[in-house]
Formats: structure tokens, sequence, C-alpha cells
């Protein structure tokens, strides 16, 4: 088997017929259907069906381009780490966050490093702590940002950020209009949460645990997204609790100390890294410092 065999596979995929894929390739019909009549036979199962019009994969087929697909991402990164070593930093990466990170933090981060790198590529997903841990394992993101420290098998984990979770509400909320507000008062009054798998929800539930009997919220509302809860609590829904980066001008924050969680953000990989993405994580963790100081 030749590798450029699998490149002309994944063409004629892409493609759809022999005959346009055979043009882009700058090869002949004939020369192509020859090189993937060679790959079957080595195969030893047919990879396609020949129709009139489009080709469609055997069952055969399918599996084929599975490991097709991995094995030219790994040549494409194989190239990138052959080349000349430097200080530029260029290729195309993938990272995972949750919802705060994705919203609030990666967009101001990742803007200065772009325009300082022109040749990286970075696509962002966004993922609750569990898809981003699972996305990781799997290959599927190069990194991760994570609440941590985590300790998890398999992966590596640095710090870089720092992050306050505050009680806020609505500028116009009743609870501001208290000469003094108290944590027993918040009792009487809706939360509106976080859903129970979000780092979020976790942090401020462990603070909870540390006020005892003095603070015992009534969740009104269970919310998945970081705009869901900033907008019902924009609404005067109730209170919730939010990264103080996430923090706009139609809210204020509730001056209880005794409320406010830290937590810290991680950069996370698995241990066998892809080139240029330690040089990728100096540059997010150098970005992230000039961040806080704003």
């Amino acid at each position: 088997m030749e590798f450029r065999q699998i490149r002309y596979f994944l063409e004629i995929v892409k493609i759809g017929t022999f005959q346009r894929a055979a043009e882009g390739l700058g090869l002949t019909q004939p020369a192509l259907s020859r090189q993937m009549a060679l790959l079957e036979r080595e195969i030893g199962k047919p990879l396609m069906e020949r129709g009139s019009r489009e080709i469609r994969l055997t069952y055969e087929g399918e599996i084929f381009l599975g490991y097709a697909d991995k094995m030219n991402t790994l040549w494409e990164e194989l190239k990138d780490g052959m080349k000349e070593p430097g200080k530029e930093l260029s290729g195309t990466f993938s990272i995972s966050a949750g919802g705060t990170v994705s919203a609030w933090i990666l967009p101001k981060i990742l803007k200065k490093i772009m325009i300082d790198h022109p040749g990286l590529v970075l696509s962002v997903r966004e993922g609750d702590a569990q898809e981003t841990k699972e996305a990781l394992l799997r290959g599927e993101v190069d990194l991760g940002i994570l609440t941590g420290p985590m300790a998890e098998p398999g992966l590596v984990e640095r710090e870089f950020l720092s992050d306050r979770i505050i009680a806020a509400a609505s500028k116009e909320h009743r609870i501001f209009k208290r000469k003094k507000i108290r944590l027993t008062d918040l009792n009487e009054i809706p939360f509106v949460f976080f859903h129970p798998a979000s780092a979020v929800r976790r942090a401020v539930e462990k603070k909870i645990r540390t006020l005892g009997k003095r603070f015992r919220p009534r969740i009104s509302m269970e919310l998945r997204s970081v705009e869901s809860v900033i907008k019902s609590i924009e609404a005067g829904l109730g209170i919730g609790f939010l990264s103080e980066y996430s923090l706009n001008d139609r809210l204020r924050k509730i001056d209880l100390p005794e409320l406010t969680a830290e937590r810290k953000f991680f950069l996370c990989h698995r241990k066998f890294i892809r080139p240029g993405l330690s040089l990728l994580m100096e540059e997010i963790a150098a970005a992230a410092s000039d961040f806080t100081k704003k």
C-alpha cells in the first residue's frame, strides 16, 4: 500500500466521483481507477460501489475511511514536526473549554495570539468538564481548559488562570433596596443555578457546604448555558452565581465575601503532544497573564 493511494481514496470520497477527483489530483480517470483497484486488491475487500453518478462506500469502505482519516492527520502532523525548528507558532490546533472560558476568556486571549501568529489556525468547541476530558482522551482535541486540579490518568495539566465566582443580581433587584444585605436575607429569594454537571455549580456547592444552616438557597431555575443564566439574572428571575469575568453593566455584585468561591483553570493535554502545542500553551499562559492585569 502506498500513502498516495490513501490520499486518492480520501479525495474520491470528498469529491464524490472518479472523474472530478482525477481532475483535482491531476490524473487521468483510468490511472486513478487503477490505483484504487490496487488498493482494494491489497485490502482484500471492495471499498466502493461505482454508480452511474456518485460512488458509495461499502461497509468495509466506511471502516477504511476512519483509519484513512487518522493516517492522513498523522501524516500532516509528521510533516509539521519535521519542519525547521523555530519560534514561529503555526499549524492547526483544536481546543475544548467550558461556557465561561469559551464566552468570556478565550476570545480575548486568542485574538491577540492569532494576530501575532497569522499561520496559526485554531478551532474551539464548547463542552462541560466531562465532555472536554473525554474529547482529550479520545484524541479529538489537542488542548482542554478545565477547572482543576484533576489528577486524571493519561492527562497532563498546568495551571494558567484563577477565577472568582460571585453572587450577582440585576441592578434593579429588590435585594439592593436593603440598607445592609445579610446572608440570611438571601434564603427568601429565588436563585438561578447552573446545571449539576457545571464546574461553577460544583464550586458554589462546595462553598455553600461550609456555610451550614445559615444559607439554604431556593433554586428556581437550573440552566446549562452561561448566556441563559445571565439573561435570567438580568431579567430579575433570581440571584445567580457567575464568574467575575462574565459580570456586565446590567448586573451588580452582591457584596458578601462569604459567598465568593475560588477556582483555578488548567491547560490539559495528553502525555504525548503534537509539535507546536507546547509553544501554543506558552502563548496562552502569557496572554492570560496580561488578561488578568487589565
